[in-house]
């Protein structure tokens, strides 16, 4: 037997599953996001990763004796660090499907990290086992991916406790690990120097929330960060700067700073930021004359490759980058191919793997923004001034379900069985089988529209849809 499959099902042999629940956006969700972002288009791509979890789940993710907490275990597997709970949540989040939510793994993970807390009641970063405190005080990347991954909880999971204690710790963030001009500080009891790879304009569109005018400052002053650290030639950025963006330590594309493009590429797809766009277009034009068989970290920021680590740490990350365009698809199945074939060794390639699988194969969404869509089952045409859809449909019974919300942006986002329509004048929808027959054909003017595809035979269908002069083609599983 070849050995790296027999070590893939060696380690996913650990992997056994316990409790299953019910969760509001089951795994695989294969969103294409909006904003013209694309995902992979090869075929079998959640599951395959949906398998690299499960094998990381066995090996990583520990509970305590009494199961009261939960920890992922770091390659010294003493160990836990604070970005490894981070990591798990959001993986518990996004891995729940129909048959198994991950929310008892969640709520362990979430218990942990509140039994070590320091003096601002923010996570010691590394802990031995379930006990004693190795190394003290917050790094601020665990504490902005935690926070995110309590807010999407919320609305994976439908408790309100999660929106709760996000709002909490946000609240801790602000005062303990930012500037009050809203620069990031790399942790909340040292500030020398800023990483780059933390910011996360995402998660920060979130936390507005709880302080729109504050978090609104630091996207704008952490994107200035980010432009100026930016390599002019190649896009990317490096693992530490100082406040004006230039890099100091050194000049490498590595460990820390690899993971920049997998937040921006996922800001970009959920809220279309420009200047994420404009980070994301500069490197994904480097990025798209390399093969993924030629990246090698640690990575000169002026593009000469290290000559260790064709890794998914490295692959990853420059693979979500080239999502911004679907004129880079081709590339972008390649470096899927390349990745989802690793049989990485360490924690932190294993969780890049699996969090960057999880944005590159469209099973990361934006679940408030899908939760913002009413359900479609007893929804009734608005009684304001939008206009119902003039339809003509293979199938009398389907009728879009017309949503009373006002529509600023044009939009197509998967939902279960189904997909979710925002127009701002017109747009005509048809779906195709695989084979490539039309099985439905229908016309909208302005408005927001449910449109349930639940009637069809099970299998994966082609949505494209016409906004005038934009176009946008979307894979929707019916199950």
């Amino acid at each position: 037997m070849n050995k790296a499959v027999f070590a893939t099902i060696l380690c996913c042999f650990a992997f056994f599953s316990f409790a299953s629940g019910a969760v509001n956006y089951p795994y695989p969700q294969e969103s294409s996001y909006g904003n013209g972002a694309s995902i992979v288009t090869t075929s079998g791509a959640s599951d395959a990763l949906k398998t690299k979890f499960e094998c990381f789940f066995g090996s990583h993710y520990e509970n305590s004796n009494d199961n009261t907490m939960g920890r992922i275990k770091f390659d010294d597997t003493q160990y836990t660090v604070s970005e490894g709970i981070g990591y798990g949540m959001i993986m518990m989040v996004y891995f729940s499907d129909a048959s198994r939510s991950y929310q008892a793994e969640f709520d362990r993970l979430w218990k942990y990290y509140n039994s070590f807390l320091n003096q601002n009641g923010l996570m010691n970063w590394k802990i031995q086992g379930f006990t004693t405190v190795n190394q003290r005080n917050a790094a601020t990347d665990a504490e902005f991916d935690v926070a995110f991954a309590l807010e999407m909880a919320y609305y994976q999971f439908g408790d309100q406790k999660y929106l709760n204690d996000a709002q909490t710790l946000i609240g801790k963030i602000k005062q303990h690990e930012m500037e009050t001009d809203g620069l990031h500080k790399p942790g909340d009891m040292w500030n020398s120097k800023r990483n780059p790879s933390y910011v996360s304009p995402a998660a920060f569109e979130l936390f507005k929330r709880v302080d729109n005018s504050f978090w609104t400052t630091a996207i704008t002053r952490n994107y200035t960060l980010l432009k100026a650290n930016q390599n002019s030639t190649t896009g990317l950025p490096s693992d530490w700067s100082n406040d004006n963006g230039n890099p100091v330590d050194n000049n490498d594309f590595g460990y820390d700073a690899s993971r920049a493009p997998w937040r921006w590429a996922w800001t970009y797809a959920w809220y279309g930021h420009s200047d994420a766009k404009t980070l994301l277009d500069k490197l994904a034009a480097w990025v798209s004359t390399k093969t993924a068989t030629s990246i090698n970290g640690a990575i000169n920021v002026n593009g000469n490759m290290g000559g260790c680590c064709n890794n998914s740490t490295f692959i990853g990350p420059l693979m979500n980058s080239m999502q911004v365009d679907v004129k880079y698809q081709t590339n972008i199945n390649s470096y899927w191919t390349t990745m989802i074939g690793k049989t990485e060794s360490s924690y932190f390639n294993k969780a890049m793997q699996l969090l960057t699988g999880l944005f590159a194969t469209g099973n990361m969404p934006n679940l408030k923004a899908l939760s913002e869509t009413p359900p479609s089952s007893s929804s009734e045409p608005s009684s304001s001034s939008e206009e119902a859809p003039s339809s003509s449909s293979s199938s009398e019974d389907e009728t879009p379900i017309v949503l009373p919300q006002i529509v600023h942006s044009n939009a197509l986002n998967s939902v279960n069985n189904g997909v979710n329509l925002q127009v701002v004048r017109g747009a005509s929808l048809k779906v195709f089988d695989l084979k490539g027959n039309m099985v439905r054909s229908l016309k909208f003017t302005r408005g927001s529209y449910n449109v349930s595809l639940a009637d069809l035979p099970k299998g994966l269908y082609i949505v494209k849809v016409q906004f005038g002069s934009q176009k946008e083609i979307l894979r929707v599983p019916i199950r």
